[in-house]
């Protein structure tokens, strides 16, 4: 994911800085914006991340309680219709939506975010988040952004293959603790992932495995550098677990030139 959304920030079409914005479905105690802005020479980053009101909210009181996080996000605003920001000292904009996502697959969806900008590259990100809405819904949470914003990516990191004898099990445990993944039982397979992103009006699409993703992006040395710290007994074992789970991602318009070729070109 960090990855696809590094290479996405790097990335332009444009002649000149071009402004970028990312959302977040779902983000709920994600800290990648954190980490992101507290690097420097972020102004032309837009950060939005979206989760219920009340995960919205416990996210302002831990940025205001951890002193960390306050000198990152310092003078975060007082919520306005479940809406917080801040602006970054390293620059840039961030916002957290205390939203119900279903809610802009529905007829009387807002019409709009508070700063949510429909001029610049962006890209939506869902790590194991729309995977628990109806097909219907996460389509038209995707369709929410997408009828508004010209230049649009996403990223997407979800379960796949549950008709294996693994993922049967998989499937169980799941129900066992009363979860269920109703995407999962329509997108089986990495290409039915691709397949959805373009029905929802990408124009380029790719998915691939996590395992895939460990053997062909990421470096010997890094590998090298990730077993020294736990060594990996059970590698069968997490090859069929990586197996089971698919980063897939799609784009139209301009801002994405560095996805482009993308993975293909790590093979050459």
């Amino acid at each position: 994911m960090d990855t696809l959304i590094g290479m996405f920030l790097s990335g332009t079409s444009y002649q000149g800085p071009q402004p970028r914005q990312i959302i977040s479905l779902g983000a709920g105690t994600d800290t990648r914006p954190f980490r992101l802005f507290a690097r420097q020479k972020q102004n032309q980053v837009v950060y939005h991340e979206l989760d219920f009101a009340a995960m919205a909210a416990k996210k302002l009181r831990t940025v205001r309680a951890v002193p960390a996080l306050r000198a990152i996000l310092p003078n975060a605003s007082d919520p306005e219709n479940d809406s917080w920001g801040a602006r970054p000292p390293s620059g840039g904009e961030y916002l957290c939506h205390g939203v119900d996502l279903r809610r802009l697959a529905q007829s009387d969806a807002p019409s709009t975010l508070p700063g949510l900008r429909t001029d610049v590259p962006t890209l939506l990100v869902s790590e194991c988040c729309l995977c628990y809405l109806e097909p219907a819904e996460a389509q038209g949470v995707i369709s929410w952004f997408a009828h508004r914003i010209a230049d649009v990516g996403i990223v997407l990191y979800e379960p796949v293959k549950p008709d294996d004898p693994f993922g049967k099990m998989m499937v169980s445990n799941l129900a066992a603790r009363r979860i269920r993944m109703p995407t999962l039982e329509m997108y089986k397979q990495p290409d039915d992932q691709a397949s959805r992103l373009r029905d929802a009006g990408f124009e380029f699409a790719n998915a691939v495995t996590v395992d895939e993703i460990y053997e062909t992006w990421i470096s010997d040395e890094e590998r090298e550098r990730v077993d020294r710290l736990e060594g990996l007994d059970e590698v069968e074992e997490w090859k069929l677990l990586a197996g089971h789970y698919a980063v897939a991602w799609g784009w139209r318009g301009n801002g994405f030139t560095q996805f482009e070729g993308f993975p293909d070109r790590l093979r050459k």
